[in-house]
């Protein structure tokens, strides 16, 4: 008989209290832009039925029989979840649909990489809404997301996946299939040569090289409509949040296809130094409820929490300040300390009666209670509970 296990399960992870503070205060922030830009919450379960739909390889799915026998999977993306739910609970609602979420989701990893199986996501989707404002709506609210949180130099590139589209017109569909494979993982040169060996004819693979080397600045061919889109839809997202600089953070990437393969439009992600995958991605994918039945235009995106908590920490940032953690000590009247326990939780401040053994990273102001209206400090010099209270609050 073996005994209890001393971790959990390969790719999960213990969270402790102080990263676990910082977590929180993220959440927060992203909670509250979201908040400010019409974006309700809703959260769909963390179980959902293998099925087809699914955009992520049944290789990197977690999945199990329940007791009813049916194959399920923990959820691996939540875009794919908002997708169904609409499908199914909101079938029939006219305008716009501003959902926002902030949950777990997981996927399998090989064991070498030692990745996490599970991690925090958080996102928003728009639903119901097609065109360049809705597009520049959900690019500039990322925009501004990650700089509430405190990652004001983020750059985000912005694509165009029906541009791309619009190049390999003349492949079959398996040698498209193969480009885009190339650049998702951003293997431009390994793209193009896949393009000509499929038979893209000389003046086409030119074109394609031309505009896909475009990163930073618009690709200058008029008479392709997706280039005028996607300029516009940059310009109009400046106009939503221009951030710090004139130009805000959206940099033009035509080259730019995110992993994952239901994207129809507008496409982008945001990339910060030190960093080394995006922390958000996102874009439109216009036919992904028509899998559920329910055709509808959407855009949205995913900001894996670790990764933006990694990037934060890096730029320097850390939880604002907040009221420290008083521990109170009686000396010798145990209800007086209970009162004054009372008295300073009533003005919002955090006491904990005795010492801590974890404090997650607060500060700690050590009291001990010489009676109900006064403690004493640790340098022994005493303080009215009033005064106090009105020291921590301010």
């Amino acid at each position: 008989m073996t005994g209890p296990a001393l971790a959990p399960p390969r790719g999960f992870r213990d969270i402790l209290p102080l990263e676990a503070r910082e977590l929180r205060a993220i959440e927060r922030s992203v909670g509250e832009t979201f908040a400010l830009h019409g974006y309700v919450p809703l959260e769909p379960p963390v179980v959902e039925h293998a099925s087809s739909t699914l955009p992520v390889r049944a290789d990197r799915l977690i999945r199990f029989l329940d007791r009813d026998g049916a194959l399920v999977v923990l959820r691996p993306d939540v875009t794919t979840a908002v997708a169904r739910l609409v499908a199914q609970r909101y079938a029939t609602a006219s305008g716009a649909l501003r959902l926002a979420y902030f949950g777990a989701v997981f996927r399998e990893e090989p064991a070498m990489l030692g990745a996490e199986r599970q991690h925090d996501q958080a996102g928003v989707e728009l639903v119901g809404v097609s065109g360049l404002v809705a597009d520049a709506e959900v690019l500039a609210l990322l925009a501004e997301t990650l700089a509430r949180c405190g990652l004001t130099r983020a750059t985000i590139e912005v694509g165009h996946l029906g541009l791309v589209r619009r190049l390999l017109a003349g492949l079959d569909a398996g040698a498209t299939d193969e480009v885009l494979a190339a650049l998702r993982a951003g293997r431009v040169v390994e793209a193009l040569a896949r393009a000509g060996a499929g038979g893209l004819d000389g003046p086409s693979l030119t074109r394609a090289r031309h505009v896909l080397a475009a990163r930073g600045g618009m690709p200058a061919d008029a008479d392709l409509p997706e280039t005028a889109e996607l300029a516009e839809t940059i310009a109009l997202a400046r106009e939503l949040y221009p951030g710090d600089g004139s130009d805000g953070p959206y940099v033009a990437n035509v080259g730019l296809l995110p992993d994952l393969p239901y994207y129809t439009g507008i496409v982008f992600e945001a990339l910060s130094e030190g960093v080394r995958y995006p922390v958000a991605a996102g874009g439109r994918y216009d036919e992904l409820l028509l899998s559920f039945g329910t055709p509808r235009p959407a855009i949205g995106f995913a900001i894996p929490v670790p990764r933006l908590h990694l990037a934060l920490y890096q730029s320097g940032w850390r939880v604002a300040d907040e009221r420290p953690l008083v521990t109170l000590r009686p000396s010798r009247d145990v209800r007086a300390a209970l009162r004054v326990a009372r008295a300073l939780r009533a003005k919002g401040i955090a006491v904990a009666l005795g010492d801590v053994a974890e404090h997650a990273g607060l500060e700690l102001v050590p009291l001990e209670v010489v009676d109900e209206r006064t403690v004493r400090d640790a340098s022994g010099r005493r303080t009215p509970v009033d005064l106090v209270a009105a020291r921590l609050a301010g």
